[in-house]
């Protein structure tokens, strides 16, 4: 179990006896505070090449958006469909959008096109054809864009690959070239670059330094067959530590390293971008649900939470845990005998009708009583969004902003 910091404990103790919470005793709680400090970190240590673009996929509550996009950091952010195009629209310039998904409708492509963002980054042939169709129809002279490429690598030390294997997302490095060479002949459509996730969550900047220069040579490789790349997007990489051992990602030493890659490769000149989520939000988060009931079965106690993966879907889509901290709240007993948990292992769950809601598993709990706060940490990133919000129409988790 972790420790909370005191400003955030006392945040959260004092929302639910303010409003106690009673219709819907959950909630996610997000400090803008440590949102700036991430921000910082990057501003203060990466390379004058790169440029930063928010992954609003990460978490777009209203308030956060609108805080990060005021950091004069963020050179823009980076959406995956029309209805974040929508909401991206509200808090930025449109020419300040990159789109990127493996799967655009012609409709969204559309509309991405009449917006005029910056870059659309495309992930096939028939994707270039269909921006072409379109351009045309709307006399639109060029539309500016990065090709994505399935690498021929892998990081092997990363919480979800995204290239290396066989996957939907992508033009496969092995005909990437012939694959330009078709691009280059539509006349409304301009390459600008290439576009290259590698991976997610990395903890060691060593296998992500590596990744990239794995990239540089490959855009070597391209500019040698005579397609020029002024801008290389690495997507996104940086993770953030989901267990107890506080891991950090060593900004300050991958950055100096990425520099002495830029140099030399001879890269000065290009733009790198990178599109962060995880990095930006997902530490300055934090899922709060009340303890319902706590029981004993076949040997082993369960914590029953007001919220489970319908809140927080991605300790069941990917087996992760996250670090929980408890807040007593000293709730009067019903009775005499009511159990609670004290210096033993325990499965923390949801309300669902489902076996597999489980928040977290195994886990040492020191002391929990009905009643009591259970907190998940690094909780800002794909939590609030990745929940199933819609199964058994519980009330949804409210939003606060510290």
């Amino acid at each position: 179990m972790q420790q909370l910091n005191d400003n955030i404990e006392r945040v959260i103790r004092e929302k639910y006896r303010e409003s106690e919470q009673i219709v819907n005793p959950t909630g996610y709680f997000y400090d803008l505070s440590q949102i700036k400090s991430n921000i910082d970190l990057l501003e203060n240590f990466c390379p004058p090449q790169i440029s930063l673009y928010y992954a609003m996929k990460a978490n777009n509550n209203p308030l956060v958006m609108d805080f990060i996009c005021g950091h004069s950091y963020i050179k823009g952010l980076e959406i995956a469909s029309s209805g974040e195009l929508e909401q991206a629209s509200k808090y930025i310039d449109c020419a300040k959008i990159i789109f990127t998904g493996p799967g655009k409708t012609e409709y969204e492509l559309e509309c991405a096109i009449k917006s005029g963002i910056r870059f659309i980054n495309i992930e096939s042939i028939t994707e270039a054809y269909r921006i072409q169709t379109i351009a045309e129809r709307l006399d639109i002279d060029k539309v500016d864009v990065l090709v994505r490429v399935n690498l021929n690598y892998s990081i092997t030390d990363a919480q979800e690959h995204m290239s290396g294997q066989s996957t939907k997302m992508g033009i496969d490095e092995d005909v990437l070239i012939e694959s330009l060479k078709v691009i280059n002949q539509l006349s409304r459509v301009q390459v600008r670059g290439i576009h290259v996730f590698a991976a997610s969550g990395v903890l060691n900047y060593k296998s992500l330094i590596k990744s990239n220069d794995y990239i540089f040579n490959l855009v070597e490789k391209i500019e040698k067959n005579g397609f020029y790349i002024s801008v290389i997007d690495f997507g996104g990489g940086l993770g953030i530590d989901y267990t107890d051992e506080n891991k950090t990602f060593d900004v300050q030493k991958y950055c100096h390293e990425l520099a002495t890659l830029i140099e030399r490769h001879s890269f000065k000149n290009k733009e790198i971008i990178m599109e962060l989520g995880t990095f930006i939000v997902g530490n300055a988060g934090y899922y709060t649900s009340k303890i319902i009931d706590i029981k004993k079965v076949k040997g082993k106690k369960h914590i029953v939470l007001a919220g489970g993966v319908n809140h927080m879907g991605l300790p069941l889509e990917m087996r992760r845990k996250h670090p929980v901290a408890i807040i007593e709240m000293k709730q009067e007993k019903l009775y005499l005998t009511q159990p609670g948990v004290n210096d033993e292992i325990a499965d923390i769950s949801g309300p669902l009708c489902m076996v597999s809601d489980k928040l977290c598993w195994d886990e040492f709990i020191e002391k929990a009583e009905i009643g009591d706060i259970v907190v998940f940490l690094q909780a800002g990133a794909y939590c609030y969004g990745e929940g199933m919000h819609a199964f058994l129409s519980h009330s949804l988790p409210k939003e606060f902003v510290i």
